[in-house]
């Protein structure tokens, strides 16, 4: 309505001014000689006679800009969408295979093996007419001085010394032996009140890819074993007849007659021999022999009780 009385305001005024010159109002004598609205929006009509008539109302003043209302409150949150549905659990899949066995130690040091195994390790030399033989040999009867060894070490010796891992050397003699499957039993002419004795154990209980460690003199260097690690590689019956412990532990000249070791501590079979050349000459590796215990276990007990 605001705006409608604005825009008819001017044209009802200019049209009262056209009456009023006209004639059509004033007093009688008079005539009107200007016209004007004032601040309030009447139309003032200035007579001839210098008078002034209000007229009335013609526009009204702007009025001020009303104040912002206050903001309305919030709507209603909207409604929160359904959840969606759980998907199914998925079916266990199959159970994989059951992981290696653990080492059970086989793959740490052994050092606690080799120092207790060290003492009841002896270095022979066994002299004879064609010169001095060396080798090793592992204590089985520390009361008695039994010492058994491979017996190509000691065979046709006319003196056999042994030096005892204290580094005293005391003159053996031979209680049994046998070409055929190579061990030999010696005995301490003296024996000290010092030595230690191996544990002997069971080639039969041991089976392939067993872990063992292989002790001796290799190449004659003294005055401590060295050792050596690895698996027993097979069970292996050679052209004399005999079955051997083949490991892949390195054995060299000078480890004849010493222990083979399984992870127990216990002595399963005696150094006695490793391959160098196949039939053709060529290199061969990691094929070491050794005489399961087993095989004279009843001549050990015989002769040491």
């Amino acid at each position: 309505m605001r705006f409608l009385r604005k825009a008819i305001g001017p044209f009802l005024a200019f049209a009262l001014i056209i009456v009023l010159f006209s004639g059509c109002a004033g007093k009688p004598g008079a005539s009107v000689t200007a016209a004007s609205v004032n601040s309030s929006g009447h139309l003032i009509l200035t007579l001839s006679s210098g008078s002034t008539v209000d007229a009335g109302y013609v526009v009204g003043p702007t009025g001020a800009t009303g104040a912002t209302g206050a903001t309305g409150p919030a709507g209603p949150a909207g409604a929160t969408g359904a959840t969606g549905a759980t998907g199914a659990t998925g079916a266990a899949g199959p159970q994989g295979p059951a992981g290696p066995s653990g080492f059970g130690g086989a793959l740490a040091s052994q050092s606690s093996l080799i120092n207790k195994i060290t003492p009841t390790i002896v270095y022979i030399e066994a002299s004879s007419r064609f010169g001095t033989d060396v080798g090793t040999g592992v204590i089985i009867s520390a009361s008695r001085g039994y010492i058994l060894t491979a017996n190509h070490v000691i065979a046709g010796a006319s003196s056999i010394d042994v030096t005892l891992s204290s580094g005293a050397t005391i003159a053996a003699t031979v209680v049994a032996g046998t070409a055929g499957r190579d061990y030999a039993v010696i005995k301490l002419n003296s024996v000290p009140s010092s030595l230690q004795a191996a544990t002997l154990g069971s080639s039969s209980a041991s089976a392939v890819g067993d872990y063992v460690v292989s002790g001796g003199f290799a190449l004659a260097y003294t005055p401590n074993p060295s050792f050596t690690f690895g698996i027993i590689s097979a069970f292996r019956r050679l052209d004399d007849g005999f079955t051997y412990i083949q490991t892949d532990a390195a054995i060299n000249a000078g480890d004849s007659g010493g222990p083979l070791l399984n992870m127990a501590e216990q002595v399963i079979g005696i150094n006695d021999a490793a391959e160098v050349y196949d039939n053709q000459g060529d290199p061969v590796m990691n094929m070491a022999y050794c005489l399961p215990i087993d095989e004279f276990m009843a001549a050990i007990q015989t002769y040491v009780g």
